[in-house]
């Protein structure tokens, strides 16, 4: 989790006293490289236990949980902000 935190450190901005803005490599424009790396990052720290779904919540969280239902070789699901 090091290399995300020297990404925010690098090009996040902080807006107010809680509100870190991530748009540049998160939300409005995704680094797939930087996704990749979290998500088999995440997929080695939760290797031990048997995780058959990675969840998450719409927006922020989809592009990393992904790459780590990917490297986990799991469906991924996505809780919805509103009912469609």
């Amino acid at each position: 989790m090091k290399l995300l935190e020297q990404r925010i450190q690098k090009d996040g901005r902080v807006l107010g006293d809680d509100i870190l803005k991530v748009d540049t490599f998160l939300n409005h424009q995704v680094d797939p490289e930087l996704m990749q790396d979290l998500g088999e990052a995440f997929a080695q720290a939760f290797a031990k236990y048997k995780i058959d779904k990675v969840v998450t919540v719409e927006s922020s969280g989809i592009a990393p949980a992904l790459f780590t239902g990917l490297a986990l070789h799991v469906p991924v699901i996505f809780a919805r902000k509103i009912n469609p």
